[in-house]
């Protein structure tokens, strides 16, 4: 029976170490655009940064945007992202309004994990669409941060929807996916709806007919943010929920 005991005790503390060493392996946030990773440059993050706090301002959503060399020793990027959504608890208490785009170099994943106030507005399928549409091209190309950028500015277009608001500073001009003649006519309606949500800006026009590769941009929000994860003032997220929601891609 002491034995028995003691083995049951042994177990239990060797489940408790397991667990806090999984945690240790997550990394704490610096900011909305965490890049451990090191892969995103100083002017796309501030893009970023200047998209997520417009999203911030005039919704109860938070995005987060997280590179990390590898997601070992999570086995999928899955169990990483809903660890770390545990952990950071991104999005607004009440709202549990939280996205995070995550991206395992190593491994090649990615990954939109979405909190459980945004599911109706982002089920798994629209996540889907987004990563394949505006996120894995660019990744496939080594060009990471334009990649999560164009995710970034996708999701922030999804969460204004949602929440009845423009983000009129967000300038949009959708990537299309390749084809014989290195453009996709079927964004073209889509385009010109982008076009009339955000005013119809007339230099956007050119872009129907660049028959090239495009992203997302954003501006307009002045020159006083800091353009790095680290700046000051950032004192961790809302306290948002996740249950598993998102989609993956590996590229």
């Amino acid at each position: 029976m002491m034995r028995r005991r003691r083995s049951l005790v042994v177990l239990a503390f060797l489940t408790v170490a397991a667990g806090l060493l999984w945690a240790q392996q997550l990394p704490k946030p610096i900011g909305s655009v965490n890049d451990f990773a090191n892969i995103i440059s100083a002017d796309t993050e501030q893009q970023m940064e200047q998209i997520i706090a417009a999203v911030r301002e005039q919704t109860p959503a938070e995005i987060a945007v997280v590179t990390v060399q590898s997601m070992s020793p999570y086995a999928t990027i899955e169990e990483y992202g809903i660890a770390l959504a545990d952990a950071w608890k991104v999005g607004s208490s009440s709202d549990d309004a939280g996205v995070i785009l995550i991206l395992a170099l190593s491994e090649r994943e990615v990954r939109i994990e979405v909190g459980y106030g945004l599911e109706g507005a982002i089920p798994d399928g629209k996540v889907g669409a987004i990563l394949d549409n505006y996120v894995v091209p660019d990744l496939r190309d080594g060009n990471y941060g334009a990649g999560l950028l164009n995710g970034v500015a996708a999701v922030a277009l999804e969460i204004a929807d949602e929440y009845g608001v423009t983000l009129t500073s967000v300038e949009v001009a959708p990537q299309p996916t390749r084809g014989d003649d290195g453009f996709d006519l079927g964004n073209l309606v889509y385009v010109i709806f982008i076009l009339i949500a955000f005013g119809g800006r007339m230099f956007f026009w050119p872009l129907l007919f660049a028959g090239r590769r495009r992203g997302f941009y954003g501006g307009g929000f002045g020159a006083g943010m800091s353009g790095r994860s680290g700046g000051s003032g950032f004192s961790g997220f809302g306290g948002g929920g996740f249950g598993g929601g998102g989609a993956s891609r590996g590229f």
